[in-house]
C-alpha cells in the first residue's frame, strides 16, 4: 500500500507520464489489475487516449472508471443488490410530491412552494446535503448550536423536507449522492480492488464522501497515483491562503497525505516535473510564460526581445497571445470565424486541433452555431441540452394545460402548433389558420364549444367551409376524449393519468413522427437535431415509468401531476456526441475537456462574464455558510472560495493551447448596453506590456470568412469609392463568378442598388380591380389621400386585420352611438321635448337604451369578463353625460333635431354621393350622419349638421385642404340637397358642420364653486368644434347669447364675439359663401382623387404634416416596406398654412372652374 504523486504545473506533462508509467506496468504485470479514476466527463476521452498510448492500442487490464462506475463494478462483483438510483429528475419530482403534504410544518418555505425553480433549490440544497454528509442527525445538532433565528428556521424547514424525503425514499431507492456511501461500506470486501493500482487524474479536489472512500482504496489497493496541478516550486506539503492560486492543490495533497497516514499507507517518491520550458510550450514562449506568471502577482513582465523576463533569447518569435475587442459579440464571432479559416487553410491546422471556450455558453453559443454553419466550420458544442423546447414536450404540457384551462384559445392552439399535430389526414395544411381566425372572431373556449358542431359564420367569412372546420375540430377533439375523461376524476391515481396520457401519445402515433423527423434532419446533415428527436421518446417514456414507479398508486389532481411532470422534464438532458471527428469543440471554462489542442479561442472575456459574478444564491446565503464553515461544516465553496476557485480554472483554460491563445471581448452587448474588459484581460495586458486590445480588421478577415467577406462587400456596394479597392474587386470578382455564391451576391447587389419606383398598376388592372363605378364610404377617399398603397391594399386586395372577439376601440364608438340615437329617437316618438325632460327621467332612460344596445351587442361580450362589465358600466356613464351636454346645446338655441343616423346613398341621386368622373366612371358615395337639426326663421330654413367622435378629431382646414378630412363637408352639402327636396319653398341656408367629442372631462374645481358653476366649466370643456356661419342671425339661432350680449364665448359652438364682433383667433366662422365654396372644392378633390385612382396610381408616399403621418396607426407596415432609408422612399409633406391662405387657394379655384 503506497500513495505517490505526479505533481507538475498545466502542460508539464503530467497526465502523458501518468498513462505511459500505467501502460508500461500493465504490459509488465498483465496479471495485475489497473483502475484509471477520471471524472464522469473524461471517461471517453481518457480511453480514447490511453488507446492511441498504447502499442498494442488496447487496454486489456486497464479499467478507465469514474467513481460512480467503480462502484457498480464492485457491487457487480459482490451481487449488491441493485436498488433504484434517484438522480436529480426523480428527486425532483419526490420533492414535489412530498412537499405538498408538509406544507404546513413548513414556516419560511410554504408560502414559495409554487414559485417557479423553487423546488429545484431545494432539490440542490438536499443534494449538498448528501455529498457532504450532512444527515438528518447533524441537521438537529446544527439547528440547537445556530445563533441566527433565520439561518435555524431554514434548517428546521430544510429538516422537515429532509425526514419526508427520507420516508418516501426508505428502502425503495438511494439518491446519487448515497452510492459512493454504499460503496464505503462494501468496499473492504471486494477482491476486484484489492492489490490492484489506481490512479486519479483531472479532478482538482475531493468531497467528504470522496476523500473517505480514498482513504479505503489506500487500505485496500497496492498503490495510488494522484496527478496535482500546482507549481512543484511552490511546496505542495504546505497547507496555503486561499488567496494562492494553488491553495486547492495543496489542500487536496496534504488532506490525501493525511488519509494515507491514518490508512497506514507508505509514500512513494513523487514525481516532480519541473522541466522549464514545459513540453507543451517549448515552441511558445509567451503561453509558456502565462502558465509560469498568470495570477502569482510577482511583477514580472514579458519583452519579444528577450523572451522572458530574465533576459534568455526567444527561440521562436511568433505572436501566440492575441487580445481582441470587437464591436459585438456577433463581431467577436465574426472574428473567430475568420481567423479559425485563416489557420485551417494557411497554417495547415486541422479543425479538431481547435478549441473554443467560453464563460457564456448559453449566449454564445447560438451566435456561434449559426456564423459557423455558414462558414462551413465543423463544431460540437459540449453541452447537455434540456428537452423543454422539444415539440413533444411542449405538445404533452400543452395537453394537460388544454385540460386544465377547459380548452382555452391559448392552450388549444398551443397545442396544435407544436408541430406534431399537424397536417390532419385528409385536411388542408391551411386549416388550422381558418379554424384560428374563426375561433378568435367567434369567442370560442371551452370544451362545450369545441365538441358541438359549428355552425355560426361571422362577418367577413361567409364563404368559409364549415365542413371542413367541422372535421378538422373533429379530428382535435377525438384524442382527447379518454384522456379528459381519466384526468376528469379526481382521484384518479398517477398510473391511471400515466396511462390515459401513453395512450393519448400513442393514437398521435408520437414515436413514429418522431423518428420520420430525425430521419429528415439526418438526410439534411443536422445531426444534433437528428440525435435528440431520436432519443426523447425514450427519454420520456422512461420518465413516466420512474414516475408510475415512485408514485403509481397516488391519488393525485390535474394541476400537482402537471407540476411533477414539468419538475421531471425540467431535469432530462439530452446528451450528445459529435457528428464527425475533425471539429471544433465549443465548450466552457470547467466542464470541457480539452487535449491537444494547438489553438484555443476563448471569446466572451467581458466584466461579469468571466470571472462570473460570484454569489451562490439558492436557499443558504453567503452569511449562512460562512457561519456554518465556523461550526466545522463543510458544503459547497463560499462565493469568496469559488472566486479563489475560479482563478484556478481561468489558469488551467489559459494553458491548453500550444500554439495560440486568442482572448476576445465586446464593447456592447447584443442589445447595445456598454460592456468593458474582464480584469483577465488587464492582468495579461500588465504580463505582456507591449500588446494592446486589437480591433479586428473586417477587411483582412473578410479574405477568409464568407459570411464576412459578402457582409464587407455588400456595405462596398454602397460606397461610391469601392471601385478603388483592389480587395473589393477581387472579393466581388469571386462570389459572383462561384456557383455556390452567385445567386446570394446578385441578390445583395440588386438589393444594395434598390430604389423605389412607383410604376402604378395601369388604368386597366385598376378598371379591372375597382370596377368604373367606385363605390365606398368618404374615409375611403380620406384614405387614398393619406397613402394611396394603403388605399390599394384595403380595397383592392382588400386586406383586412383579423377579427377579434373582444371590445375595440371602435366596438366603443358603436355603443355610444347606437344608444345615442335611440335616446333622442324615444324623445322624439314619446313627443316630448328636451328642454322639459328631469334628470330623473334622463338617466333612467339613458339606461334602457344603454342596456338595450348592450343587451345582445357581439354575441353577448360584454358579459363575458369583469373588464367588460366594468366597459359597459362605463359606456352608460359617458352617455349619460353626452346626453345631458347635448341637451344642454340644445334649449341654449332654438334648433331641434330633425334627423339622426340619417343615410345617404347612391339611390338618393344626391349631386354629392353621385360623382361623375367621365362618361362611364364615377364615385358612388354611400354615408350616415348621426344627427341633422334644423331651425325655421320665416323662409329660411338653418341646418346644422353634429358627427359623434369618441377620438380627439377636430375640424382642420389643413386637412380638408389635403383631402384627409371631407366626410363632414360632404355630408353638409347631401344634407342641405336632401332638406332642399323636402323644403322647397325654403331657402335651407348651412348654420354648420360640428364634430362632438364623446367623452366626460376632468375640470379643475374651485374652492367655493357652486354645482351650477361646475357643470358650466364641464358644458364649455364638451363644447362642438367644426364650422360655424358667422351670420349674426345663424349664431344666435344656435346660442342665443350670441344675439343677445354684445361680447360672449359660446358654450355649444366655438365663437367668442367681442363688442358684436366675432374674434376670429378664438372662433372657426366662414360666410355663407364660403361654406359654398369648400364644398365645391371638395367636391374637385374627390374627382381628382379618384381619376387617380382608376388610372392605378398605388404609390407608397405616405403624408406627413408636423409630427403627424399616415404611418402612425396604419395596419399595413408589415406590408408596405416604405422605409425612409432606401432611395425612393419619401413622405409627401404638407406646406404650412394658414387658414386665409387657404381660403384664398379655394376661392381662386373655385373662380378658375367657373371660368
Amino acid at each position: 500500500m503506497s500513495l505517490q504523486f505526479i505533481i507538475g504545473g498545466s502542460g508539464s506533462g503530467k497526465t502523458r507520464t501518468l498513462y505511459e508509467n500505467l501502460i508500461r506496468q500493465s504490459m509488465e504485470e498483465p496479471d495485475e489489475r489497473f483502475f484509471a479514476l477520471v471524472p464522469e466527463q473524461f471517461t471517453m476521452q481518457t480511453q480514447k487516449e490511453i488507446v492511441m498510448l498504447h502499442p498494442n492500442h488496447g487496454v486489456m487490464n486497464i479499467d478507465i472508471v469514474s467513481f460512480e462506475r467503480l462502484a457498480y463494478r464492485v457491487f457487480e462483483e459482490l451481487a449488491i443488490e441493485n436498488l433504484a438510483v434517484l438522480d436529480d429528475m426523480g428527486k425532483s419530482m419526490v420533492l414535489r410530491r412530498v412537499s405538498s403534504g408538509v406544507r404546513g410544518n413548513l414556516h419560511l418555505f410554504g408560502g414559495h412552494l409554487d414559485k417557479a425553480g423553487f423546488i429545484s433549490e431545494i432539490k440542490s440544497m438536499l443534494s449538498e446535503f448528501f455529498q457532504y454528509g450532512i444527515t438528518e442527525e447533524k441537521l438537529e445538532t446544527l439547528i440547537g448550536e445556530t445563533k441566527s433565528p433565520l439561518l435555524r428556521q431554514k434548517l428546521l424547514d430544510m429538516q422537515v423536507l429532509y425526514r419526508a424525503f427520507q420516508a418516501y425514499t426508505e428502502e425503495k431507492v438511494i439518491v446519487k449522492e448515497e452510492i459512493l456511501s454504499l460503496l464505503c461500506q462494501v468496499l473492504p470486501q471486494s477482491q476486484l480492488i484489492r492489490d490492484s493500482v489506481v490512479t486519479l487524474d483531472g479532478y482538482t479536489g475531493f468531497t467528504p464522501i470522496q476523500y473517505e472512500l480514498l482513504e479505503l482504496l489506500f487500505r485496500c489497493c497496492r498503490k495510488v497515483i494522484v496527478t496535482v496541478t500546482m507549481d512543484p516550486e511552490d511546496n505542495p506539503y504546505r497547507e496555503s491562503v486561499q488567496q494562492k492560486l494553488f491553495y486547492m492543490s495543496r489542500h487536496t495533497v496534504c488532506r490525501l497525505i493525511d488519509r494515507a497516514a491514518a490508512a497506514g499507507c507508505s509514500r512513494d517518491e513523487d514525481i516532480l516535473l519541473k522541466e522549464k520550458p514545459m513540453w507543451r510550450f517549448k515552441d511558445s514562449p509567451e503561453l509558456g510564460f502565462i502558465e509560469n506568471e498568470l495570477f502569482r502577482y510577482r511583477g514580472k513582465v514579458y519583452h519579444s526581445e528577450s523572451g522572458n523576463e530574465s533576459g534568455a533569447a526567444a527561440e521562436h518569435d511568433r505572436e501566440s497571445l492575441r487580445l481582441i475587442e470587437a464591436a459585438t459579440p456577433q463581431a467577436e464571432i465574426s472574428f473567430l470565424c475568420g481567423e479559425i479559416r485563416r489557420l485551417v487553410a494557411s497554417e495547415g491546422i486541422r479543425y479538431r486541433e481547435i478549441a473554443v471556450i467560453t464563460g457564456d455558453l448559453e449566449t454564445y453559443s447560438r451566435e456561434i452555431l449559426r456564423q459557423f454553419e455558414k462558414n462551413q466550420i465543423p463544431c460540437f458544442i459540449d453541452y447537455k441540452k434540456n428537452i423543454l423546447s422539444n415539440p413533444m414536450v411542449e405538445l404533452i404540457r400543452a395537453a394537460l394545460e388544454v385540460l386544465q384551462s377547459g380548452f382555452s384559445y391559448e392552450s388549444v392552439f398551443r397545442f396544435l402548433k407544436t408541430g406534431l399535430v399537424m397536417p390532419l389526414a385528409g385536411l388542408s395544411p391551411e386549416v388550422i389558420y381558418q379554424a384560428e381566425n374563426y375561433v378568435i372572431a367567434l369567442g370560442i373556449r371551452g370544451f362545450k364549444r369545441w365538441n358541438s358542431t359549428w355552425e355560426r359564420v361571422y362577418r367577413g367569412a361567409e364563404l368559409i367551409n364549415l365542413d371542413e372546420l367541422n372535421q378538422f375540430r373533429e379530428a382535435v377533439v377525438t384524442p382527447f376524449l379518454p384522456l379528459r375523461e381519466v384526468f376528469s376524476n379526481r382521484k384518479a391515481t398517477v398510473r391511471e393519468r400515466t396511462e390515459a396520457l401513453v395512450h393519448f401519445l400513442e393514437a398521435l402515433e408520437m414515436e413514429q413522427k418522431l423518428a420520420a423527423m430525425a430521419q429528415q434532419f439526418e438526410e439534411v446533415g443536422d445531426m444534433s437535431l437528428a440525435k435528440e428527436y431520436g432519443q426523447v421518446y425514450g427519454l420520456v417514456m422512461d420518465l413516466f415509468d420512474r414516475i408510475v414507479a415512485l408514485l403509481g398508486e397516488e391519488i393525485m389532481g390535474q394541476r400537482e401531476y402537471a407540476e411533477i411532470l414539468d419538475a421531471g422534464f425540467a431535469e432530462i438532458k439530452v446528451g450528445l456526441i459529435p457528428a464527425v471527428v475533425d471539429r471544433i469543440v465549443v465548450g466552457d471554462i470547467t466542464r470541457t475537456r480539452l487535449s491537444n489542442i494547438k489553438v484555443l479561442f476563448f471569446a466572451g472575456v467581458n466584466d461579469g462574464i468571466v470571472p462570473s459574478v460570484s454569489g451562490r444564491g439558492g436557499i443558504l446565503s453567503e452569511a449562512d455558510r460562512r457561519a456554518l464553515r465556523e461550526m466545522q461544516v463543510e458544503l459547497a465553496p463560499t462565493a469568496r472560495e469559488e472566486s479563489f476557485l475560479q482563478r484556478f480554472y481561468l489558469y488551467l483554460a489559459l494553458t491548453k493551447p500550444s500554439d495560440y491563445l486568442y482572448l476576445s471581448c465586446a464593447a456592447s452587448s447584443a442589445e447595445g448596453k456598454a460592456m468593458r474588459p474582464s480584469s483577465l484581460m488587464l492582468q495579461l495586458l500588465k504580463l505582456f506590456p507591449e500588446k494592446r486590445l486589437e480591433q479586428p480588421k473586417e477587411e483582412k478577415e473578410a479574405l477568409w470568412s464568407p459570411e464576412l467577406g459578402m457582409s464587407w462587400v455588400l456595405r462596398g456596394l454602397q460606397d461610391e469609392k469601392s471601385g478603388e479597392n483592389d480587395q473589393f474587386i477581387s472579393l466581388y470578382r469571386y462570389f459572383i463568378q462561384s456557383e455556390s455564391y452567385r445567386d446570394e451576391m446578385q441578390a445583395l447587389s440588386d438589393a444594395a442598388f434598390y430604389t423605389y419606383q412607383d410604376t402604378g398598376i395601369g388604368k386597366a388592372a385598376a378598371r379591372a380591380l375597382y370596377s368604373p363605378i367606385l363605390r365606398g364610404s368618404v374615409t375611403r377617399m380620406e384614405l387614398y389621400a393619406s397613402c394611396a398603397y394603403a388605399h390599394f391594399l384595403s380595397y383592392g386586395l382588400e386586406l383586412s386585420e383579423r377579427q377579434m372577439y373582444e371590445i375595440a376601440p371602435s366596438d366603443i364608438g358603436n355603443l355610444f352611438h347606437a344608444a345615442i340615437d335611440m335616446y333622442f329617437t324615444r324623445m322624439k316618438e314619446e313627443n316630448r321635448r328636451f328642454s322639459g325632460i328631469s334628470e330623473e327621467d334622463r338617466q333612467k332612460m339613458v339606461a334602457e337604451c344603454v342596456a338595450s344596445v348592450t343587451e345582445e351587442y357581439g354575441n353577448a361580450i360584454l358579459g363575458s369578463s369583469y373588464r367588460n362589465q366594468y366597459l359597459e358600466r362605463k359606456v352608460y356613464r359617458i352617455t349619460d353625460r353626452t346626453i345631458w351636454a347635448l341637451t344642454e346645446q340644445l334649449k341654449k338655441g332654438d334648433f331641434e333635431p330633425a334627423g339622426f343616423e340619417v343615410s345617404f346613398s347612391p339611390m338618393d341621386h344626391l349631386r354629392a354621393m353621385r360623382i361623375p368622373l367621365s362618361s362611364e366612371e364615377a364615385i358612388h358615395l354611400r354615408g350616415r350622419i348621426d344627427r341633422i337639426d334644423l331651425c325655421e326663421d320665416g323662409d329660411r330654413l338653418y341646418l346644422k349638421i353634429i358627427d359623434y367622435k369618441t377620438g380627439k378629431t377636430k375640424f382642420d382646414l389643413t386637412d380638408i385642404y389635403y383631402g384627409l378630412q371631407l366626410q363632414l363637408v360632404v355630408y353638409m352639402d347631401a344634407a342641405m340637397e336632401k332638406i332642399g327636396r323636402e323644403y322647397p319653398d325654403k331657402t335651407v341656408v348651412p348654420a354648420g358642420l360640428f364634430y362632438y367629442h364623446i367623452e366626460d372631462p376632468m375640470v379643475e374645481r374651485k374652492p367655493v364653486e357652486s354645482e351650477e358653476e361646475t357643470n358650466a366649466d364641464i358644458l364649455k370643456a364638451l363644447r362642438m368644434n367644426g364650422l360655424v356661419n358667422g351670420d349674426r342671425e345663424a349664431l344666435a339661432h344656435l346660442d342665443n347669447r350670441l344675439g343677445e350680449e354684445a361680447t360672449a364665448d359660446s358654450d355649444v359652438v366655438p365663437v367668442s364675439i367681442k363688442n358684436e364682433a366675432i374674434v376670429e383667433r378664438r372662433s372657426q366662422a366662414a360666410g355663407e359663401e364660403k361654406f359654398r365654396v369648400l364644398g365645391a372644392y371638395v367636391n374637385r378633390k374627390m374627382k381628382h382623387m379618384g381619376r387617380e385612382i382608376l388610372d392605378g396610381n398605388i404609390a407608397a408616399s405616405p403624408y406627413k404634416n408636423g409630427q403627424k403621418t399616415a404611418c402612425d396607426y396604419c395596419p399595413y407596415h408589415s406590408v408596405c416596406g416604405f422605409d425612409l432609408k432606401t432611395d425612393g422612399y419619401q413622405f409627401r409633406r404638407f406646406d404650412k398654412l394658414s387658414p386665409e391662405e387657404i381660403w384664398g387657394k379655394m376661392e381662386e379655384k373655385d373662380k378658375k372652374t367657373e371660368r
